[in-house]
């Protein structure tokens, strides 16, 4: 199969796009910071211009994680930089997002820009905000969580053993990515180190991880939670998961060769999905172009 370039797994959205995007130039200080710095932390503003709050409770704010979950690239498509950032109610993930900046798109005409993609991980209803005013709204928890029972094993007692736990669960999902144009199956590869780890013991969670299923090295297309339940009246110690999307193009994912979720295409997904992607085009791309090689696979 032969691959001239690989195309940005993202979904134009409205024509028209924000001021801050269109008008974007990285921060100078006394002391230059480096090109990559530049582009992260602008990705991180984008990103922190976004507002969650609980739907019934204008009070109640789901604040975005300080650590970045994850930093990747993927240069043949043209993504020279993009991150992994994550919206939790104090304790579990609410919203897991990709943003990154693209200095093209396949065909030469196409801009360069910033794009964020984003799913809801949580039967929270919720409501984002961005530049003011509101933008997403999801009507249905974004993910699915399938029960293990005890064939896999109960939770450990100890937090390396259960995350060596966690991590052969992982590698027993098999996820799909239905890509490209036109769209065709890639199998995604399992990262081993989790985006994030929680608990909660409001919720009966001992303990939890986010996994990157990915594509092109390291651009996540999917995600994985995996949570280990305490013991309660009606069973025991045990392990569930749930799979979801980090894009726009399909998503399937098998556990053991049997299948827990199937994703289809999604075109201009709208304001009450549990997906949210919009591409912002640039004027002016504000940092210095990097050279890409055009490979084939």
């Amino acid at each position: 199969m032969v691959r001239a370039a690989w195309i940005v797994v993202c979904v134009v959205g409205i024509a028209a796009t924000n001021s801050r995007a269109q008008a974007a130039t990285p921060k100078s200080g006394a002391v230059a910071n480096s090109v990559a710095d530049q582009r992260i932390g602008y990705l991180r503003e984008q990103m922190e211009r976004i507002r969650l709050r609980a739907a019934d409770s204008s009070q109640t704010k789901f604040p975005l994680h300080e650590k970045l979950a994850l930093r990747w690239s993927n240069p043949v498509s043209g993504v020279v930089d993009g991150g992994v950032f994550i919206w939790t109610d104090g304790r579990r993930p609410v919203v897991i997002g990709k943003a990154f900046l693209r200095e093209r798109g396949g065909a030469a005409e196409t801009p360069a820009s910033w794009c964020e993609a984003l799913e809801s991980v949580t039967s929270i209803p919720f409501v984002m905000q961005a530049d003011g005013r509101d933008v997403w709204k999801p009507a249905t928890p974004g993910l699915r969580f399938h029960d293990l029972g005890e064939n896999e094993g109960r939770p450990s007692d100890n937090d390396n053993a259960r995350l060596t736990q966690m991590r052969g669960l992982a590698r027993k999902i098999q996820v799909i990515g239905n890509w490209g144009q036109p769209p065709t199956d890639w199998q995604l590869r399992t990262l081993t180190t989790p985006l994030f780890r929680y608990a909660s013991e409001t919720d009966g969670i001992v303990d939890g991880t986010v996994f990157a299923y990915t594509q092109g090295g390291t651009n996540p297309e999917a995600i994985a939670l995996i949570d280990g339940l305490t013991e309660t009246a009606t069973s025991k110690r045990h392990w569930r998961i749930a799979v979801t999307r980090l894009t726009a193009y399909g998503v399937r994912a098998a556990f053991n060769d049997v299948e827990i979720v199937n994703l289809a295409h999604l075109q201009n997904p709208h304001m009450n999905a549990t997906f949210y992607v919009l591409s912002h085009p640039f004027d002016r791309y504000p940092f210095p172009l990097t050279e890409t090689k055009e490979t084939s696979k």
